[in-house]
């Protein structure tokens, strides 16, 4: 394991927090390319991978048989809180 990547969020000249990244990128067949970190670390990507669970949507053309709207293909790929607005743009 090597050392991860530390990423540091500012606000003014102040560290508001700090991230350690662990990090793996592999080519088509699986095989590892690049690391940092530990590559084998379980995580749960939570929000990190909104967009890509919103590929198929579009991918398969189910956005575009449904006539989506750009604000709700955007809310798809986003987090939210359900707050009414949210709550509307998907319940026509």
């Amino acid at each position: 394991m090597s050392e991860p990547i530390i990423c540091e969020v500012t606000r003014g000249n102040m560290i508001e927090s700090r991230h350690r990244v662990h990090v793996a990128v592999v080519d088509a067949d699986g095989r590892t390319v690049f690391s940092r970190g530990d590559p084998e670390l379980l995580i749960y990507p939570r929000s990190a991978i909104k967009s890509m669970q919103a590929l198929p949507l579009i991918e398969s053309g189910a956005a575009d048989a449904f006539g989506m709207a750009e604000s709700e293909l955007a809310l798809s790929a986003a987090s939210h809180s359900g707050a009414p607005d949210h709550v509307a743009a998907v319940s026509t």
